[in-house]
This record gives structure tokens, sequence and C-alpha cells, in this order.
């Protein structure tokens, strides 16, 4: 694997230092052609929606293999607050003392289908996090209680950056009894995931950041043993055993498997979606994840070197999202707008976000602009 033929998949890369990922990734040379190829024959009249369904079964089986799961364990779903939502209406009404736990700063999509809770009884408790923005495996173990119905976190924290210890979470939870259920939006196709080691419950994760999709496409992993605990919120005939045969009533016969839980296909995102996963196939999963972690330690250093304000996690918390605290971010802003540097800032720090697709020279190049802040 080579930054060449990396960058070749990427041409819109040419003049522009890109690191904002964790808001949506750049699009790639065979995604761009699935979508202009989709147009061109629904133009003329000649689209293969069955050929699309088939990109969305081939996506659904190269996403269970980025989280470490099976095909027949993963729902399509458009967004992770769809995802949180069908977990959400399958917890019954609370009894006397049962809660909520999550983390007071967590991403919407990850907050308020849980929040809404407290309308069937729950107890939300929402930690507040640390003064680097994390909240710790310690202060969810301190917050849960035989009570505890289901935590929820994020596998790698959007604005922060602080990469979550599943493993640890996992065990809170069972010691609780609780569902645990992972926002993965910022780690899948960023940091190396396994559900079934890590004890996770429930998975969620949309495609339009590094997994190299667009919106419209997302993921729901369920453990096995708790699919007969869901019924489908909005079920329609994508939710049956045989979809192509379900069309219409009067029988329902869902699937057996997650694909219960599914949302009727997005055509269009799907074959972009099986496209773009394509890419992971070519250099492995394993090649890419790896390139990423050294980039994002290489950006690190950079900035150490630079003296910028930034202080990092450690090695089992780091992820490919940088924040750096600087003095003035819109100053910092505008010299990444004269260099077409393509940014974020959250909570007040810019928010730096690297991917395979990224160069050595221009971490450097970056951590230069920011210098000093």
């Amino acid at each position: 694997m080579h930054a060449a033929d990396i960058r070749q998949l990427f041409p819109g890369l040419k003049d522009t230092i890109y690191l904002n990922t964790a808001s949506m990734n750049v699009g790639c040379a065979p995604a761009r052609a699935a979508y202009e190829l989709a147009v061109e024959r629904w133009s003329a009249g000649t689209f293969d929606w069955l050929a699309a369904e088939r990109a969305g079964e081939d996506a659904r089986a190269m996403f269970a293999e980025i989280v470490g799961a099976t095909a027949a364990d993963i729902a399509i779903v458009p967004a992770v607050s769809t995802a949180a939502g069908i977990v959400a209406a399958n917890l019954p009404p609370a009894k006397r003392g049962e809660n909520i736990v999550v983390a007071g700063n967590e991403f919407a999509s990850n907050y308020y289908p849980w929040l809404l809770l407290r309308g069937r009884g729950y107890e939300v408790r929402t930690l507040a996090p640390d003064g680097d923005g994390t909240v710790s495996a310690d202060a969810f173990g301190r917050a849960a209680d035989g009570g505890t119905r289901l935590i929820a976190v994020s596998a790698v924290h959007s604005a922060s950056g602080y990469r979550a210890d599943l493993a640890a979470l996992s065990r809170v939870a069972a010691r609780s009894g609780a569902w645990f259920f992972v926002d993965a939006c910022q780690a899948a196709g960023a940091v190396p995931l396994d559900v079934v080691r890590d004890g996770v419950d429930f998975l969620a994760a949309a495609s339009h950041k590094f997994l190299l999709g667009s919106r419209g496409m997302g993921y729901l992993y369920v453990r096995s043993g708790l699919l007969n605990r869901l019924q489908p919120v909005g079920p329609g005939w994508k939710a049956a055993r045989n979809p192509a045969e379900s069309f219409y009533g009067p029988a329902m016969d869902l699937s057996p498997t997650a694909s219960k839980l599914d949302a009727s296909l997005a055509w269009f995102p799907a074959l972009a979606e099986q496209a773009a996963l394509g890419i992971f196939r070519r250099f492995g999963v394993a090649a890419l994840l790896d390139r990423n972690a050294r980039l994002a330690l290489r950006l690190q250093d950079a900035l150490a070197a630079e003296g910028s304000g930034f202080r990092p996690f450690t090695e089992d918390h780091r992820s490919t999202i940088i924040s750096v605290p600087v003095r003035d971010t819109e100053a910092v802003m505008a010299r990444f707008r004269k260099a077409n540097v393509v940014a974020s800032v959250r909570e007040g720090r810019i928010r730096l976000a690297v991917h395979f697709y990224n160069l050595d020279e221009e971490i450097d190049r970056v951590a230069g602009l920011i210098g000093t802040g």
C-alpha cells in the first residue's frame, strides 16, 4: 500500500488538506462513479433497483467484517439516531428505580433518544465530563446500579477524540444487567472494533464519516442473543424474511436476522457505499487502520514539536481525532482557509481528524499552521 495508490482514489484532494472526516469524508472516485452511473440510468429509465439491493447486502457484510460481527447481526438504518430510537422503543415502561446512564456531553443522536425515556418513567443519569471532556469507565461504574437498564457511550467522542474502553464499560453494564449501546460513528473505519471481544450489545454507525459512504446509509449491530427481544419500530417489506416476496399483506413473516430492523434502502447511497467499501477490501481493513494510527501519532508528535497546548491521551484512548486548544480559534481557522486546510471547531478547540487518505507532509504543514495558537 502506497500513498500514491490511495490518493489516486481521491482526486479532489489534489489542492486541499482535508482534516474534517469527523464531520464528513471526502468522496472517493469509485463512489462518485457509482452515483453518476445511477443518475444516468435513473434518468434513462433503466435503473436497476435489484442491483442496488444487492449492493446493500454487500455493504452489510463489509460493515460486519469491520466491526467483528456477521451479516446476520447487522441492520441497515439511515442514522445513529434511528438505531438508538429502535433500541429505546424496545425498553418497557420503567419499574421503580430503573435508570439510564449516559455522558452529559454525548452527541445528540446518542443522547436525545435516551432523554425521551424519562417519559416512560426512567431516571436518566447524565454524567458530567472531566476538564478534558472525557468520562471514564470508573465514572460509569459509580453511576450504575442494579436498576440501570442501559448504558450508552461513544466509542470515540466526536469533540475530544477520546476513545472509550469498551471492554471495561461492558463489564460495568454486565454487573447491572444493563444493555450496552455504542455510538461508533467516529470509530467504524477509523480505529479497530470488535463487538464480540468487547461485549457490545448494540453498536450503531453512519457511513458519511470514516466508512467513506454518504448520508442515507448506516448500520445497527445487535448481539444475537438480544435479537428476539427487539421488535421493529417501522417495519416495511425490507423487514421480511423474503423481502422480494413481501410487498403486500395479509401475512407478516419477519426476518429471523437483524434485517427485521432494516429501514427501506436508499438505493443511490447503497451503490456508492458498495463502491467505497471496496477500498477497504482492496487495501485490507487492518492495513488502513494501521495507517490511521500512524498518521494520528505523527500529528500528535508534530503538534508537540510546535509547542502547541495539545495534551495527548494515552495510547489506549487515542483515536484519529485530535482536539487542540488554541488562544484564538478564528485566527487559526483563517490561516487554514488561506492554506486550503479544512477542519472544524468543537467546544472551543480546533478539531483535526486524520484518515488514511491524508499524507505525512500535510500533517506537518497543519501542525506548523497551528503553532502555539
